[in-house]
């Protein structure tokens, strides 16, 4: 039912600009209202930001599964539809939620150290790939829709790991609030989550940059304070006004 569901949304949107959102800090201040009527992606722990902005995003993804695991319950009350990987839906599957489309993510295709990684998908429907960021699955699933150009905001890519923290291998449990998300609550006490690789997460952008260039795809940088690098920057006020 999944894949018949994902081959309706190819070219759903083509040609229509799409909006992802990541978690950053940033988003706060900018005005998210007026991407009420603009096709959107959001992740994880955005729900936190719904109430405020008076709308649910288009699409809301979640792929690493400590926040799956953590929102679960949220992520399905939103009106988005959800687009995710098939290897978390034991943690979905006691939910009771038509809108959720489980999609084949291949997370150890290549490993970091290849010259090829990561790998973008050709087609979402059949596979898509792994690139240390749930943001580098959402761009693949905007070229899959057809969108264009494709928007980043809240990509600041910086974090920093409090002194007070449960550390076991590279998951990170948080004893008090979240400094690097616009709230506080995002990976809050309690949350686990994964040691931020930044220079890899650069890697899966530049990566993704390139390929849909050679697509004749923009992927434009609309964030605040971003240390994104290589991807073209443009003021999101301009743009959205």
């Amino acid at each position: 039912r999944s894949r018949e569901r994902l081959l309706l949304l190819k070219n759903k949107h083509a040609g229509e600009p799409c909006v992802l959102i990541g978690g950053g800090p940033s988003i706060n201040k900018m005005d998210l209202a007026k991407l009420k009527n603009t096709v959107t992606i959001a992740c994880n722990g955005f729900h936190y930001k719904i109430p405020e902005i008076g709308f649910s995003p288009t699409y809301y993804t979640v792929e690493d599964p400590l926040p799956a695991h953590d929102n679960a319950e949220e992520i399905l009350n939103n009106k988005s539809i959800k687009i995710i990987p098939l290897d978390l839906m034991h943690i979905f599957e006691s939910y009771d939620d038509s809108e959720v489309i489980y999609t084949n993510l291949r997370r150890s295709k290549l490993t970091y150290l290849s010259p090829q990684f990561p790998l973008f998908s050709k087609d979402f429907a059949d596979e898509s790939y792994w690139g240390g960021t749930v943001m580098y699955y959402n761009i693949q699933l905007a070229h899959y829709l057809g969108c264009n150009p494709i928007y980043l905001i809240g990509v600041d890519l910086s974090y920093v790991i409090p002194n007070e923290i449960k550390q076991r291998g590279a998951v990170l449990e948080s004893v008090g609030d979240d400094p690097n998300h616009f709230d506080p609550r995002y990976f809050g006490a309690g949350k686990k989550w994964h040691l931020p690789e930044t220079e890899r997460m650069q890697l899966s952008f530049s990566r993704a940059l390139a390929y849909l260039d050679g697509q004749g795809v923009r992927l434009i940088n609309l964030g605040v304070d971003s240390k994104l690098q290589d991807v073209p920057k443009r003021n999101f006020d301009e743009i959205f006004l």
